[in-house]
């Protein structure tokens, strides 16, 4: 065999040998829990202490957290009431 094609041999075996436990661990992984699925399931940690936050899990508490830095309706009602006045500030206007 020519001295290159040995080479080329034997680096392709090392480098196989190096990547398949990260292949391995990437085919595996969709089997295993991820994060977000065990959050979906935990009892919100602040539900003894807000009653906003009882029956919530710690996923939808984290989103409850982040809709309200953000600003964004939490009912509803108060979605609804925010629609008809955007609509009223709007109204007879061509944007």
């Amino acid at each position: 065999m020519d001295k290159k094609v040995l080479m080329g041999i034997v680096l392709g075996v090392a480098g196989a040998a190096l990547v398949a436990p990260k292949v391995a661990a990437l085919l595996t992984q969709d089997r295993d829990e991820d994060t977000w699925s065990k959050m979906d399931r935990m009892e919100s940690v602040d539900s003894d202490k807000d009653e906003a936050e009882e029956g919530l899990t710690q996923l939808d508490s984290n989103h409850r957290a982040e809709w309200q830095a953000n600003g964004f309706p939490q009912t509803h009602a108060e979605r609804e009431r925010l629609m008809n006045e955007s609509e009223e500030s709007f109204k007879g206007q061509d944007i």
